[in-house]
């Protein structure tokens, strides 16, 4: 020092790097914006949130065109979603994978956050090498908890068969900086499998951000009438109808109020099981069952609202490894939910507590027929629970209130 200034600090690049992508997050998932799969939905939501917020994002998805949209860099991997049989399913995953390994290669640089989806099933492990290899870390958003929900499909015969895919996944999750469940009965999953509770942050899915100004009573109406069931008592179920959910209770019961002409049950949506609960309905020649196609986002808001009360199914087996997202949109439309599916979860807690809702032990169809019934009796009641379930949506499953957490898990040091 010769002229009483202090003499500039050399600059090691990579934290020059390091610091330039604090903000920078790449999410990789199977699908993506322009798809209607729950989790291209949710990403969307959370992506443009983040971008909206500051950060620089990037998705890396399935697609044929690199774009940017609102505030949000795709990188398209290739052909995006096709349908068809477990050979064309299994290529087409296959595909993504590659892709996606290759496009991760090329963008990530040290500093990023790179935050893992969970479709395909091995993307875990898939993505996680390539990007801790190029300096970054790594989030997984664990939606479904493969290769556990297989045997639990199959009676468990398969579950030895998987035993080497497990370990790959938990050793993607091990080396992450965190794990992000959607639910508390999937983080105990999660921790089972060795990742510390400190790695571990739950963060529910929330509802559409459509969904954040209740519906008007006119577009209430009007969608009534639209289902022409504008005097009836409406119980729907409006999503997808999946491998994981249980409709055998719900048509039983349904079979039990056949002769009470004033309940209507509706399934809006769609799903593997669309075409087999409508054929068992059809079988049964339950007239107060329909079936409808998905609705539009954009109607969300009105068709959820629509309906009196609002049905989450789950089979047993299944409570640990998936969540219904569906709640948090029946919270919002200030809708009471009648869950069928194992007791003691994080629903059946949230429903009692709330209380905006029942749950009803899967085989017990008369406890649901009656649980309808009294609900349809007792209008006060069923306001109630719906004012409840609103205040419930409003402390927990706001789209901004998530953001909040992802933005305190993606900064640097954070678990």
């Amino acid at each position: 020092m010769t002229n009483g200034l202090t003499a500039p600090a050399v600059l090691n690049p990579s934290s020059v790097i390091r610091n330039l992508s604090a903000n920078r997050v790449i999410f990789v998932n199977r699908v993506y914006w322009p798809s209607q799969a729950a989790t291209a939905q949710l990403l969307a939501d959370l992506a443009e949130e983040l971008a909206a917020r500051g950060w620089e994002v990037h998705v890396v998805a399935a697609g044929d065109e690199n774009s940017r949209r609102h505030g949000v860099s795709l990188h398209r991997t290739g052909p995006g979603e096709t349908h068809g049989g477990l050979v064309s399913r299994a290529r087409n995953y296959a595909a993504f994978l590659l892709g996606a390994r290759r496009v991760l290669r090329d963008l990530v640089r040290p500093g990023d956050t790179v935050v893992v989806l969970t479709d395909p099933p091995l993307l875990a492990a898939a993505a996680t090498g390539p990007a801790l290899a190029h300096g970054a870390s790594v989030v997984h958003w664990i939606q479904d908890i493969y290769p556990e929900i297989i045997p639990a499909h199959t009676g468990g015969w398969s579950a030895p068969l998987l035993a080497p895919l497990r370990w790959v996944r938990n050793r993607a999750w091990r080396s992450a900086r965190g794990c992000v469940p959607v639910s508390a009965d999937m983080a105990a999953t999660v921790a089972a499998q060795g990742v510390p509770a400190s790695a571990i942050s739950v963060v529910h899915n929330w509802a559409p951000p459509e969904l954040k100004t209740p519906a008007a009573a006119a577009a209430i109406a009007a969608q009534r009438a639209a289902w022409d069931a504008a005097d009836k008592f409406i119980v729907a179920y409006s999503g997808n109808l999946g491998r994981v959910h249980e409709f055998a209770t719900v048509l039983a019961a349904a079979a039990l109020l056949r002769d009470e002409p004033d309940i209507v049950f509706l399934f809006v949506g769609g799903g593997a099981r669309f075409a087999e609960v409508a054929a068992a309905a059809a079988a049964r020649r339950l007239t107060n069952v329909r079936f409808l196609p998905a609705t539009p986002r954009a109607q969300l808001a009105a068709a959820l609202a629509a309906a009196d009360a609002h049905l989450v199914t789950l089979r047993p087996g299944f409570e640990h490894l998936v969540s219904p997202s569906k709640l948090a949109g029946i919270l919002a439309a200030g809708r009471p939910a009648l869950y069928v599916g194992p007791a003691g979860t994080e629903i059946s807690r949230l429903l009692a507590v709330g209380p905006c809702g029942a749950t009803v032990a899967p085989g017990d169809s008369a406890r649901l027929a009656a649980a309808v019934r009294q609900w349809r009796d007792d209008p006060g009641a069923r306001a109630a629970a719906g004012r409840a379930a609103r205040r419930c949506f409003e402390q927990h499953f706001t789209l901004a209130q998530s953001a909040d957490r992802w933005e305190h898990i993606l900064r640097p040091g954070a678990a």
